[in-house]
């Protein structure tokens, strides 16, 4: 379960800008998770939730995951659409495969509330 060491790392950065921000414990983490980023969005809670108890900024901190849906843009004709087809998938308005994923693969924190 690689999961379990994004979610460390996730942790290491998160104390990190608790340190420097001078926080008395971390309160939110918000995720956004692509379809095709390769996370399993259950396993990264659980291993959230195994782990944050390791460390007193987090021990009480609720995690916030949005999962981006996986949108492709039609290089041809412009067309943006969503899918679930990770493997080939061709233009819904076209029939083209010249496509560009503009969103699905994410993997981020964007927010993070803390107590000071």
């Amino acid at each position: 379960m690689h999961e379990a060491s994004l979610v460390m790392s996730m942790m290491n950065s998160l104390n990190r800008v608790a340190e420097r921000e001078k926080a008395k414990r971390i309160t939110k983490v918000y995720v956004k998770i692509g379809r095709m980023s390769g996370v399993v969005v259950d396993s990264f809670r659980f291993a959230f939730e195994a782990l944050k108890v390791e460390n007193p900024l987090t021990n009480s901190a609720e995690l916030v995951i949005e999962e981006c849906p996986l949108i492709y843009e039609c290089l041809n004709c412009g067309k943006r659409f969503e899918t679930d087809e990770f493997y080939f998938p061709e233009c819904p308005e076209c029939g083209s495969v010249n496509l560009k994923a503009v969103s699905g693969e994410e993997l981020e924190v964007t927010n993070i509330e803390i107590e000071v």
